[in-house]
């Protein structure tokens, strides 16, 4: 993207519509009411726009800025913008996460407009939890997801040692078919254990097995979570390591043969 592809135009904020699926989810209300208590029209910077036709100009970069002056103005006010003409979707939600690169938006909006520029890991993500009937949502609820950092580290795991079946489908297939779709089943640390559980072991590991016994876990996902807690705490380790722990110890209950070695990794 270079310079010579934008145009630098006031424009009017009654013109600036927004796509979901290249911004955010929603305004941050608290941030808008602080920029109107501070507002500095010097200050207020250059808006990214994409021009996609003769009517429609939809804000990549400054959705807070420009509700603000619409607010302060009744919807009269204008704003300078840098203005893209030709850009597909997935170049616009590109270039949204590109101009965001810090910590502004959520890591759920990076991820949903990932999905919009074309990412694999992000389409293989969310494809693998509708698969188990999973929504990757900032709505807590049931068969809702919110860890989506900890669903990308599993698909990158799974990537580096090039586990079959992969981690991701193993995890999520796992949880779902011992517990069902409640929100605490899913917790990033639940996840995260099992993953390094499956990881450690691989082909020695009896997925059958391993699904009965978290199905027959005093308590289920809130159970192994209060009691991973508790041992991470004894251990002074991650606490998704502790669930691996506490998962290595009620697999190897009643095995005579074909036991895992003791957990040991405490970070």
């Amino acid at each position: 993207m270079t310079e010579s592809n934008f145009t630098e135009e006031w424009i009017s904020v009654s013109e600036l519509d927004i796509d979901r699926a290249v911004q955010r989810s929603s305004y941050d209300k608290g941030k808008v009411e602080r920029f109107k208590r501070n507002f500095n029209p010097a200050a207020l910077g250059i808006i990214t726009v994409s021009r996609r036709d003769r009517v429609t100009l939809v804000i990549i970069d400054g959705m807070h800025r420009t509700e603000t002056v619409r607010q302060l103005t009744t919807n009269e006010g204008k704003v300078l913008c840098h203005v893209f003409t030709g850009l597909t979707k997935a170049e616009e939600a590109q270039m949204f996460l590109d101009l965001n690169a810090g910590t502004q938006p959520t890591i759920l909006d990076k991820f949903r407009v990932s999905i919009t520029a074309g990412s694999e890991t992000s389409i293989y993500i969310e494809k693998m939890c509708h698969a188990f009937g999973w929504t990757i949502s900032p709505i807590q609820g049931k068969g809702n997801i919110q860890c989506v950092a900890t669903l990308e580290r599993i698909y990158n795991l799974s990537k580096k040692l090039e586990a079959e079946p992969d981690l991701l489908q193993v995890v999520l297939m796992l949880v779902t078919h011992a517990w069902g779709h409640e929100k605490e089943n899913v917790k990033a640390v639940i996840l995260e254990g099992i993953a390094a559980l499956v990881a450690e072991h691989g082909s020695n590991l009896d997925l059958e097995v391993l699904e009965r016994k978290l199905k027959a876990y005093p308590g289920g996902a809130v159970g192994l979570h209060t009691d991973a807690v508790t041992l991470a705490s004894m251990r002074r380790g991650r606490v998704g390591m502790a669930v691996a722990e506490r998962l290595t110890d009620e697999y190897n209950k009643g095995r005579k043969v074909k036991s895992l070695s003791p957990w040991r990794r405490r970070s």
